[in-house]
């Protein structure tokens, strides 16, 4: 479910999860000690003139750990808290949002945000909404 704006619902929506690899640097004084890879989502969910995207931070076993049937703030697991919103035409818009996340089931997950723009001048704000569930099992597969 995508809702924006008077919360009324976007048309054609749809939620694309991908598999993209990131990468991690730790450093100590100034030097790299470490480099990491690994694969993790990327889930965008678009409609008529919309779309929102986030990619997570840290590997699909992580998300294992969330406990069962507890919903938990999910913006830890968001690559640097980085969110984008595009809207007719106005593209990387970075929102201001809240994410919760709860693990039912085994490993079925519903994720529910909401966000907004805080644009200053004349410009318009935008509200909105998106609640989508996914299965953990058809990613561990190939991961």
């Amino acid at each position: 479910m995508f809702k924006i704006a008077k919360l009324e619902k976007v048309k054609d929506e749809k939620l694309t999860i991908s598999y993209v690899t990131q990468q991690k640097s730790s450093y100590n004084n100034g030097k790299k000690v470490k480099d990491e890879k690994f694969k993790t989502l990327s889930f965008e969910i678009s409609g008529d003139d919309y779309s929102f995207s986030f990619d997570l931070n840290c590997k699909l076993e992580k998300l294992l750990e969330i406990p069962m049937n507890e919903t938990i703030n999910f913006k830890d697991y968001i690559f640097n808290g980085e969110t984008w919103l595009n809207i007719k035409g106005l593209n990387g818009i970075d929102p201001e949002i809240n994410i919760k996340i709860t693990r039912y089931l085994k490993n079925k997950f519903i994720i529910f945000l909401t966000f907004y723009t805080n644009y200053s001048g004349n410009e318009k704000d935008y509200f909105g909404m998106i609640e989508f569930t996914f299965n953990l099992d058809d990613y561990l597969v190939d991961n």
